[in-house]
């Protein structure tokens, strides 16, 4: 095949990857740049090249060209989130800013409100009304936990809406959430810790992964940050203590004086730190010498836990272990607070009452056996 005029090369354009890897294009003015696949010079390369002049080329592969986000119409349900998203959330903790997204994204996927089947995202959303948001809270009845969650940032982003003038009323103000029966976490027992460690001994990166989320009571995201910059000694009348001060991320963008968690580090823990074998500021990292990232250090403690024969125990459930062990040894819902830096009083009752009902079910179970309290018991 004869090659191409000089007239036509002037069209053609050579490109070079990064990996030393050649590349040509014909691109005519007001035209998508054409990929031409075979090797420069041969008859194929010729080929290719004329049917590319034509617009006839199906062998090279066209550039799609670049389309515009569309935005979404003002008024509709997507703005008003895409609104929330963007203005309302910059203060709060990554982790949240990307479950919000996921949940009100999702929202914003919902037909149930229109025979059409109309998104909801591209529909007003004053006219929504608490009967619509009941609608979309039951679309995820069969898990109530995640339906209570929609229900939740639906009702918060319109609060913020209101707030800002964007909205006259929260439509979800009024609507219940759906009684989740389940206890959550499951709360692992001591024999399940000590099942763990004995798989886990001294000195691997599980056992000390243990020993930090036992004996801080931190969240898994506060957990995987933790390190040397958070440890201080100060001087007792029993001599030096060292002990740990962390801002949970969870709560600390929300408030103005943030909740600092500063504990005593335990003799257990104290123990394991002084086991490690890095330089490193965060105490947990990788085989590649890097923090974990929450989602990682969550799915290495899922393998930890199967690997132990514990495949229904999560990281969650050592802190919450850990709530119910204090509250069963005496802890108050005060100190509950302090330790594990929660910010709503409720949260530290639900353990002490937890707490104080076994303890009263002990004392009050002999009286199903007919016995006489004994002068003097409590």
């Amino acid at each position: 095949m004869p090659k191409p005029k000089q007239e036509h090369l002037k069209y053609l354009y050579r490109d070079v990857t990064r990996h030393g890897q050649e590349r040509w294009y014909y691109r005519k003015s007001g035209k998508a740049k054409i990929r031409l696949n075979a090797p420069y010079g041969t008859e194929e390369f010729y080929k290719e090249l004329a049917l590319a002049r034509f617009d006839l080329s199906n062998t090279g592969t066209t550039e799609p060209k670049r389309t515009k986000k569309k935005l979404p119409l003002d008024g509709t349900f997507k703005w008003l989130a895409d609104q929330y998203l963007t203005r309302a959330m910059k203060n709060l903790a990554p982790a949240t800013q990307i479950q919000k997204r996921r949940v009100l994204h999702a929202v914003c996927e919902e037909t149930c409100l229109s025979q059409s089947g109309q998104r909801l995202g591209d529909m007003s959303f004053k006219g929504l009304q608490k009967q619509h948001i009941a609608i979309l809270r039951d679309q995820k009845g069969e898990t109530p936990e995640a339906a209570n969650h929609r229900l939740r940032s639906i009702s918060t982003m319109f609060n913020w809406a209101v707030e800002v003038g964007l909205a006259g009323n929260n439509p979800a103000e009024h609507v219940k959430k759906i009684k989740n029966y389940s206890e959550g976490h499951h709360a692992l027992t001591q024999q399940e810790i000590a099942q763990f460690l004995e798989r886990h001994p001294k000195g691997t990166k599980a056992h000390l992964a243990m020993q930090i989320f036992r004996y801080t009571g931190l969240r898994i995201s506060d957990t995987a940050r933790l390190g040397r910059q958070h440890l201080y000694t100060i001087n007792t009348e029993d001599g030096p203590q060292l002990r740990f001060k962390i801002a949970p991320q969870k709560s600390s963008k929300l408030q103005r004086m943030p909740v600092a968690i500063d504990l005593p580090v335990l003799p257990p823990l104290a123990e394991a730190l002084e086991g490690i074998d890095h330089s490193h500021l965060t105490f947990l990292i990788t085989e590649w010498n890097r923090p974990y990232s929450v989602k990682g250090l969550g799915n290495r403690m899922r393998n930890w836990f199967d690997m132990a024969g514990l495949p229904h125990c999560s990281a969650h459930g050592i802190r919450k272990a850990g709530a119910v062990l204090a509250a069963e040894n005496g802890a108050t819902s005060n100190q509950l607070l302090s330790m594990f830096g929660w910010t709503k009083l409720e949260q530290a009752e639900l353990y002490t009452r937890m707490a104080q009902r076994k303890v009263l079910g002990d004392k009050g179970v002999h009286f199903l056996s007919g016995e006489k309290k004994k002068s003097g018991s409590t």
